[in-house]
């Protein structure tokens, strides 16, 4: 045997280049200690940072291109969609519930006997990833169902879904520090029309195949739908809990 042939310290594969061709664990491992640890830290956090400004840029810049390309097979340079919302979803949530000033909470006031509405806020952006990641079906179920033409399936709707849903957060974040300190419903009106503006442009982008005027309104359908079925959804489920309380 070669001079040069290695073992790979992972599965023990014969190797002849620095990687594996089995399990692609580099060749050159060495203890770990606080060079490695430096070293470890450093790659991760360039690596995240660089994936995701990029992810973003793209989502933004060309979102239709970005996300059929990566429904196509090119991922390698592109954040993970579910990962994606996740991160964002985490960040807003930590920082209303840092700052404690909850937009839709402020902008839809009621007094209501039975819930309290500031507390299900509370609760809401405490556990916003969450929250997203169980709407995201409705919209991808909508979009499933009106561009059933297009020959994505489900999931690859459901990534279609998580990227658009990830951006509109940022959308959130970036809107957020001018309702903090205005607590203005101007802002929060033009927040929520940058939200399905955006959504409205990353279905076109994706799914046009006709005139831009049929796209639009496909797309604006398309929201529709999942605005009615997530409301009726919800209501059907704050209306068992409110039975439930009755009874017990």
């Amino acid at each position: 045997m070669s001079k040069t042939t290695k073992h790979c310290a992972n599965c023990n594969n014969t190797v002849k280049g620095n990687f594996c061709t089995e399990c692609g664990q580099s060749i050159k491992t060495s203890r770990i200690d606080l060079s490695h640890l430096v070293e470890e830290l450093q790659f991760s956090f360039l690596h995240i940072n660089k994936g995701m400004i990029y992810t973003v840029k793209e989502l933004i810049l060309k979102p239709g291109y970005t996300i059929k390309s990566y429904l196509s097979g090119k991922r390698v340079q592109y954040f993970k969609p579910f990962t994606f919302l996740l991160i964002w979803g985490s960040i807003y949530g930590l920082v209303l519930h840092f700052f404690n000033v909850y937009p839709d909470s402020e902008m839809n006031r009621q007094n209501n006997a039975i819930f309290d509405i500031n507390y299900i806020y509370n609760w809401y952006y405490s556990h916003y990833s969450l929250i997203q990641l169980l709407i995201i079906p409705f919209y991808a179920l909508s979009s499933y169902v009106l561009y059933r033409k297009s020959n994505y399936n489900y999931i690859e709707h459901l990534v279609i879904s998580s990227y658009t849903h990830g951006v509109k957060v940022i959308i959130l974040l970036l809107f957020y520090p001018a309702f903090y300190y205005s607590h203005s419903r101007g802002v929060y009106l033009i927040t929520l029309a940058c939200l399905y503006i955006y959504n409205i442009y990353v279905l076109v982008e994706v799914f046009k195949t006709s005139s831009w005027f049929k796209a639009i309104l496909k797309a604006v359908i398309s929201i529709v739908l999942t605005l009615i079925v997530a409301s009726i959804t919800i209501i059907v489920i704050l209306e068992g809990i409110h039975h439930f309380l009755r009874i017990f």
